[in-house]
């Protein structure tokens, strides 16, 4: 009789390796930086607020088409956005580095899905400022 088992490892291994949310491209160099974009967005996939804001310098901002919003502001949009999207997904696609800024792709999937490639400025390896490629948020 053959055991399950083999079957049920390579099983967990292969879920595991497809849920890993971000990886680094063979062009963005794995950095103290890269690390904190790829925190910061997995803290995102797993709707850990906390997570994300330990990311972020205390005078951190995002910059979008509707102005710009300092570190209180992006906790309250996020602490809305997990209220209001309780089964909200996050895919992160690869990381680049691109002039100095990490550049990650991004789709959020909540009654719509969309994707976008979000800009990352930093500051003693911590996240200073970032933006949307697009410009909306």
């Amino acid at each position: 009789m053959r055991h399950p088992a083999p079957f049920a490892v390579a099983s967990v291994i292969i879920l595991l390796a497809s849920c890993r949310p971000a990886a680094l491209a063979p062009s963005a160099p794995d950095t103290p930086d890269t690390r904190t974009v790829l925190s910061f967005l997995e803290a995102y996939g797993r709707r850990d607020l906390d997570g994300m804001m330990r990311c972020l310098t205390e005078d951190a901002v995002f910059q979008g088409s509707g102005g710009t919003l300092a570190k209180p502001q992006i906790r309250a949009f996020f602490q809305a956005t997990f209220r209001k999207h309780p089964d909200l997904r996050v895919e992160v696609g690869a990381l680049t580095v691109v002039q100095g800024a990490i550049q990650a792709r991004v789709k959020v999937q909540t009654d719509a899905i969309w994707a976008d490639t979000w800009i990352f400025e930093m500051r003693d390896h911590r996240i200073h400022a970032y933006s949307l490629a697009s410009g909306k948020r």
